[in-house]
């Protein structure tokens, strides 16, 4: 914000600035408190007046995949792997399902994170180790074999069918992004 402040020199009042943030009141409690639109008044001063737009704050996960699939626009693969959201591979504040899968897709990073917990004395999350973690994802391997890659747009299909799927998947493969569709 500094930088575009800079970059456009005094203007005679404070620049105005839109951020707009993906964030969705359904991810978390504390960003269901977050308002659709507000001043952000730690990042407003002097130069600049900030505005946080959150514009999918109200949408509902189906809401956002069938949006990915009606513009064409790609996403991360993590989602077809079985991640519920996109974050760190292993976030500490993401559930337990995500992080024990991320445990099965990265077994090396994770024992590197048994050394951090083991060197700094806690717990990976409060109540759960990296070590319990680990434990979890090796009985899934044990219990449903070692992972394979999933086909692209399998988290897509959970939400928009099969079909919807295959059209986005042909209009990805094509390069085309449309938004104005």
């Amino acid at each position: 914000m500094t930088r575009l402040v800079n970059e456009l020199g005094d203007l005679g009042r404070p620049v105005r600035i839109l951020n707009c943030l993906g964030q969705r009141a359904a991810e978390s409690a504390p960003r269901a408190k977050l308002a659709a639109a507000e001043i952000d008044r730690p990042a407003s001063n002097g130069k600049r007046h900030v505005t946080t737009w959150r514009p999918v704050h109200g949408w509902s996960d189906a809401e956002v995949w069938k949006e990915i699939a009606r513009s064409g626009l790609p996403y991360h693969e993590a989602y077809d792997w079985g991640m519920s959201r996109l974050s760190c591979s292993f976030c500490v504040l993401g559930c337990e399902a995500d992080v024990v899968l991320a445990a099965r897709l990265r077994p090396k990073k994770a024992d590197e994170f048994v050394a951090v917990e083991q060197k700094v004395g806690a717990d990976f999350k409060h109540g759960l180790s990296m070590a319990q973690i680990i434990e979890r994802a090796r009985a899934l391997d044990a219990e449903h074999g070692e992972l394979q890659r999933p086909p692209h747009g399998t988290a897509l299909s959970r939400y928009v069918g099969k079909k919807a799927t295959r059209e986005y998947l042909a209009r990805v493969e094509r390069g085309r992004l449309d938004l104005a569709a």
